[in-house]
């Protein structure tokens, strides 16, 4: 997003508040959004086929993610809390492996898988189907863009302020005004000791289970580097070309 932009967006909330005013609770010494929709949210992914690594992955992605707003006040009033809340924690719902999974399909790519249950789970809510369509919208493409980076910091504040959460839990203290304090008192509550070990296996089951949805991804790597009898030649872009040039 332009500079210009996000000086006029800043400039309007200084003199209209954007976010609603919702109670709150601490979770690991973080200030959170404490909603029936956030507590719901989080309650799904506890009690899903979502291994443990997935569940602590989000909820540190949703704690770094409210401090991130904590820690601005221009940021927090362009950013929905609740909103950015449910989009942290239920992001990688089409991580579950298992067998009846109500997220993982086999023709989708994972993140569409996500983006999808989260939607889902929003419009199926009580207190969710009072959000606006817009907010909805920019709820799922935040996690569909989860792994596109450069093409999600162009997107509107909730779908950037959704992900930086996540990746400070893979780059670590110093990203987007995360300090060690920080990263050290939640990974104290939730460890995250198995967080690439369990990435790691994740995406390589992606490349077992559904291929086709991996070839032409950041994903495809890892069948490329781990998976017996995987080849994405032949199933990308630049092999189409390369049949006429």
């Amino acid at each position: 997003m332009k500079a210009g932009v996000l000086l006029s967006l800043a400039a309007a909330a200084v003199a209209v508040p954007c976010t609603p005013n919702y109670p709150t609770t601490t979770l690991a010494g973080i200030e959170v959004v404490d909603t029936q929709l956030v507590r719901d949210a989080l309650s799904l992914i506890k009690n899903s086929g979502l291994h443990d690594y997935v569940v602590k992955h989000q909820i540190r992605s949703w704690l770094y993610g409210a401090q991130q707003l904590n820690n601005n006040a221009t940021l927090k009033s362009l950013v929905d809390p609740e909103a950015q809340a449910v989009t942290i924690l239920l992001h990688d719902l089409g991580w579950d492996m298992s067998p009846n999974s109500p997220w993982t399909t086999k023709t989708d790519r994972f993140e569409v898988d996500s983006a999808n249950g989260a939607r889902n789970f929003v419009r199926g809510h009580p207190d969710g189907k009072r959000w606006s369509e817009t907010k909805v919208q920019q709820m799922w493409d935040a996690i569909a863009l989860q792994g596109a980076y450069g093409l999600a910091s162009h997107k509107e504040p909730l779908v950037w302020g959704s992900i930086q959460g996540i990746a400070v839990d893979y780059q670590g203290a110093g990203v987007f005004g995360i300090n060690q304090t920080i990263v050290d008192q939640v990974v104290a509550a939730y460890p995250n000791s198995d967080l690439l070990y369990g990435t790691n296996e994740t995406f390589k089951w992606f490349c077992e289970y559904k291929p086709d949805t991996t070839y032409d991804t950041w994903v495809e790597n890892w069948g490329n580097y781990f998976v017996p009898g995987y080849n994405s030649t032949g199933h990308r872009q630049v092999d189409r070309f390369r049949t006429v040039f």
